[in-house]
């Protein structure tokens, strides 16, 4: 399993990455004082400019080891470019997300780590700048977080010099781009609002009648709705298309129970059977509440349109630690399906003249982003008599308490 997240705009990311005009520039004298400057801040033995590509990471600084580049799942930095926060860890043994690391289990068995994103004037975070040790430290003084989080921001000015016009122009489309979302958020809430309103009334009215079902499941699929339009909102970067979790503790079985009472009148008009059949994952579970309920509801619907009569839900711990959810159907992929291809946006399968039910081909694509974004993997696999769809999330997500 990869042991890494991947940002949300990853593609558009690499794009901004490759694109810069000081990116190959050898010996650049600036970039080595910047990584020296951090070494000396934080008392430590190493210290490097990283930049994160597609599946590796090499380094334009680098001071106290000697490494051309590693591999993405091997990166530390990787983790630091999720968010525009600094990622300080005093002890990588006492971190659930690393303890098992291989920088960490084996030589150099690395401790500390201290790094600041190398955010563009885009709003695009490439790399990171920071200081490693071989031992823990305390944690770092908010007066040397400050220093490195602006050293970090002259790195990125001399990895964009030839692009003086870059923070105005981010600017002036960032300004317009969140003009225009106010507006989007505006006119899809206000109707949103007035349908929550009368489906309640409803569904109080129609509380002893079977039809009552029908009008809760309806008022708690637009209740859905808002908080979905209000979490993209809210947790989107409009400047780069990026996705920053909302993360928390929570319950995933009600997780799980809440996608199913959202879809659920629809499988019962389509004569689905849906069962849990295992559920044991114990609580409480670190995730994005609202990005996997969005997952887990994309998954079953897609399942339900496209998959056999029945539908079995389960979820478990495997055997490596990682938390499984998996949704197999009884039916068949036809033969003309590709599976890498349902991944891409807009793609779906079967024939476009023969396939008897609609959609854009968006839920596995999103589901895979929401996952991936949470350090986990998507899979579809095609069996002989059913399909498969599993969601594998880090064995960290089981047990881990942020600080």
């Amino acid at each position: 399993m990869r042991s890494y997240p991947i940002p949300f705009n990853d593609a558009a990311r690499l794009e901004a990455l490759r694109s810069l005009p000081g990116l190959n520039d050898i010996a650049e004298p600036v970039f080595d004082l910047l990584t020296d400057a951090v070494r000396q801040l934080f008392d430590c033995p190493i210290a490097h400019i990283s930049l994160v590509e597609e599946k590796h990471q090499w380094f334009k600084s680098v001071v106290g080891i000697e490494l051309p580049e590693i591999p993405r799942d091997q990166s530390f930095c990787t983790h630091a470019i999720m968010s525009d926060d600094l990622m300080v860890i005093p002890d990588f043994t006492k971190d659930p997300r690393f303890v098992d690391h291989p920088l960490v289990a084996n030589e150099p068995n690395v401790r500390f780590y201290a790094g600041a994103p190398i955010i563009l004037s885009s709003g695009f975070r490439v790399g990171s700048l920071c200081a490693l040790d071989l031992v823990p430290h305390a944690a770092p003084s908010e007066a040397s977080l400050n220093i490195l989080r602006t050293l970090a921001n002259a790195v990125a000015a001399a990895l964009e010099r030839e692009l003086p016009d870059a923070a105005r122009q981010a600017d002036e489309i960032s300004g317009g781009r969140k003009e225009f979302l106010a507006l989007i958020r505006h006119e899809l809430l206000t109707p949103l609002t007035v349908i929550f309103g009368y489906t309640g009334l409803l569904e109080a009215r129609l509380v002893d009648a079977p039809e009552g079902v029908m009008a809760r499941a309806a008022r708690r699929s637009c209740q859905h709705l808002r908080e979905l339009i209000e979490t993209v909102i809210a947790f989107s970067d409009v400047s780069t298309g990026d996705l920053a979790l909302n993360q928390s503790h929570e319950d995933l079985r009600q997780v799980l129970d809440e996608a199913l009472e959202i879809l659920g009148p629809g499988l019962d008009g389509k004569a689905k059977t849906v069962r849990i059949t295992q559920f044991s994952v114990p609580d409480p579970v670190y995730i994005d509440r609202s990005q996997i309920k969005l997952a887990l509801t994309a998954l079953i619907e897609n399942a339900a349109l496209h998959g056999g009569d029945h539908l079995d839900l389960s979820a478990q711990i495997s055997p490596e630690g990682h938390i499984e959810i998996s949704i197999t159907d009884d039916g068949q992929l036809g033969a003309e399906v590709d599976l890498d291809a349902l991944y891409r946006p807009f793609v779906v399968g079967g024939s476009l003249n023969t396939r008897k039910v609609g959609g854009l081909g968006l839920g596995l694509p999103l589901t895979r982003k929401i996952v991936e974004l949470h350090g986990g993997e998507l899979d579809v696999i095609a069996e002989d008599a059913s399909t498969l769809a599993l969601i594998r999330l880090p064995a960290w997500r089981a047990n881990f308490t942020p600080d």
